[in-house]
This record gives C-alpha cells, structure tokens and sequence, in this order.
C-alpha cells in the first residue's frame, strides 16, 4: 500500500518519566518530576538521557534533509536550554508542549493558562520566532482547551487521537476525524474556525492508536506502517515519537515491571522501525507548520 499523501513527523521532547503512569496522572507513581529526582537520582535534576538522544535525531534529520516539529515541555526547555536552541538553529519548528507532563484535567483553568503563557513565552524566546502549535500531554484535554490557546495566540493544536476511550485518555475523540480539520467550539469538533487540529492517526477499524512510536514499539513496526499507508490514501497523516524510544540508557534501579513493559523495544530496534517508516514516505515528510501552510492555501 503505497501512501499518497504526505507524512507531517513530530517530536515530543520528554522524558521516559514523563509518562502518565509515573508523573502527571491521577494514578501516578510520583507526584512530579522533583520527586523522581529525588528518589531516582539523589538530586534535583534529570540524568540528561535526552540530550544525546535528540542529538541523534539532529543528525539523522540532516542527513535525511527532514524538517520535523518539536513538541517541547518547559521545563525541559529549562533544564536544557542549548539544546532547544540546535534544534531551532538546525530549521526544525518549535512547538510547545505545555509547562509540565500534567494531565490538563487535573488543574484550573486559569492555573493551566498560566502554565501554558510561561512554556509559550520560554520557547520563544530560545526560539526566536512565535510557537504556533500545541500538544497536550498525555493527549488529554479539557472542554477549554480551544479557547485558551486561541487567546494565546496558538493557531494549530495536536493532541487529537480518534481512538477508543480508556483509562481516561481520548474523551470524545472517536467521532473525530483522522486528517486535519477546522475545528469549532472544542478542538474534538470540526468546525470553520482559525484553529487547525493535526490529528495522530488510529489502527483502522480497530481504532486504537497507531501514528505513535509507543504502538511501534508496543505492537510493531507493521502496525504504524499500515495504519498510516491506509489514512494516507485519502489525506495527510501524522507520526511522532519521543527522543528516549530511539535511545536505550539503563533504567534506574528499582523500575517497576510496569515502567520495564512500557519501555520495550527501545533503542536500536525503534531506531530500525522508526527508518523504515521515515523511508516509506521519503520526500513527503514535513513539520507540522509546513502542512498546515499547504493546508491553509489549499483552503
């Protein structure tokens, strides 16, 4: 099945304890990432697996000439400032994934616009341009989210996965589509305002998640191939993945088995997969700001 269309690739710039199932989640294991510190590495700061991990990227983005999108948590950006800097000056787009890994539900509305502000603020100015996109973490999202990022000045959201609902992830989201859309009173409704949704694609039929490097990892690299083969046929389709999947620094001591499943097929084995997908749709890989720019003057 060979894809039509073209592939928008983007990066979520986090950390393996970022996962809903250690911070940021109702039923995580820490209650934030200090406490990881503490606990995992005796101190107050990450271990900084991600630096030589993106790195990598750069360069296979380079030696690809791939323009991806790079979602970005702020306190990321400020544990590692340098590091978004390459990845601005190398011509990647900056997009921001909110402050902290935190489900959106779990805060006020007005504690996550303020949250939202500093991360955006942060980013540009390492940037030096505007941010236009934004990702929810853990792609949950809360009634307001069109109408706080709108205010913000955001112009395109990504945290739509018309997938089944489980574990309190993708809320209405199955009625949405799988291509790119307008969106209206809520990014899960399409509509004719300013705000673009970029979805990530499902497994069809089954609709379970799909154009992420955790079903790569989790069920196969065939799975995420033909999933986006088959959405490509008829429009633009998504795949995104997170710096440590193509990396394989040991786990600290005493990760639960839950953390070890979750972590599978790390490091050599995703970087296989994720080439094999990037080859696929050679010469048809963009940033996600480079779709919605086709997008908005085939509109």
């Amino acid at each position: 099945m060979k894809p039509a269309h073209p592939m928008a690739l983007s990066i979520d710039l986090d950390e393996w304890f970022h996962g809903r199932w250690a911070t940021g989640g109702p039923r995580s294991r820490w209650a934030d990432t200090a406490s990881v510190f503490r606990e995992v590495y005796g101190g107050d700061r990450p271990r900084g697996d991600i630096v030589p991990a993106a790195r990598w990227l750069l360069a296979l983005f380079a030696e690809r000439r791939i323009t991806a999108t790079f979602f970005i948590l702020g306190e990321v950006a400020e544990w590692y400032p340098e590091l978004v800097r390459e990845i601005a000056a190398a011509g990647h787009e900056i997009a921001c994934h909110g402050m902290h890994h935190t489900d959106m539900t779990t805060l006020s509305r007005e504690a996550f616009t303020a949250d939202l502000r500093r991360a955006k603020e942060l980013l540009e100015k390492l940037a030096g341009r505007p941010v236009r996109g934004y990702r929810a973490p853990n792609l949950v999202v809360a009634p307001w989210l069109a109408d706080v990022i709108r205010e913000l000045g955001f112009t395109y959201d990504s945290s739509i996965c018309p997938a089944r609902s489980f574990s309190g992830k993708y809320q209405d989201m199955m009625r949405c589509p799988q291509h790119p859309y307008r969106t209206g009173a809520k990014v899960q409704d399409t509509g004719n305002g300013p705000l673009w949704e970029i979805p990530i694609p499902t497994f069809p039929l089954l609709r379970l998640p799909a154009g992420t490097g955790i079903a790569t990892r989790l069920f196969g690299a065939w799975w995420t191939r033909l999933a986006l083969a088959w959405w490509a046929r008829t429009g633009s389709v998504q795949f995104y993945f997170h710096p440590y999947e193509i990396w394989n620094d040991p786990l600290p001591a005493g990760t639960g088995w839950k953390t070890r499943l979750f972590m599978k097929s790390r490091g050599r084995t995703m970087q296989r997969r994720t080439a094999g997908i990037l080859d696929a749709y050679r010469g048809r890989i963009t940033s996600l700001s480079g779709l919605l720019e086709k997008l908005e003057r085939a509109d």
